[in-house]
């Protein structure tokens, strides 16, 4: 179970932190100019596909059995919503409460597609010669 914890925080770490960059700047460029939700609904793409080739990266380097992945996915999706609801009261000064209530709004929802298609990617790719499960 050791090398799915390592395996999700490096998977957390390095999509969350191309997240985050790509967060700043959709606040910062796009969103002025598009708009918050095309905003959003563009960058999402990019991180679900970077999701994709993190976890393959990830799983051709150690192959994890699918209930390893499964926990591999899973604490990258605890993380990534933990980070997100502090990051939201860091940055906007927002209440868990008021950060939580956002993930019901539609742009919210879209959002939470995207983090759940993160936590659920370690269990989509397919395993190799090596993994098993």
């Amino acid at each position: 179970m050791i090398a799915a914890i390592i395996a999700g925080l490096l998977y957390f770490g390095v999509v969350f932190s191309l997240a985050f960059v790509l967060g700043v700047a959709r606040a910062l460029v796009v969103a002025p100019w598009l708009g918050t939700t095309a905003a959003v609904l563009n960058e999402m793409p990019i991180v679900v596909s970077a999701s994709f080739v993190a976890a393959r990266h990830l799983l051709r380097r150690r192959p994890l059995s699918l209930p390893q992945r499964d926990a591999m996915g899973g604490l990258g999706f605890a993380l990534t919503m933990a980070s997100e609801a502090v990051l939201a009261g860091l940055i906007r000064d927002q209440s868990t409460g008021h950060w939580a209530a956002e993930l019901f709004t539609p742009l919210g929802m879209a959002g939470l597609a995207g983090q759940l298609a993160f936590g659920a990617m370690p269990l989509l790719i397919k395993p190799t010669n090596h993994q098993t499960g």
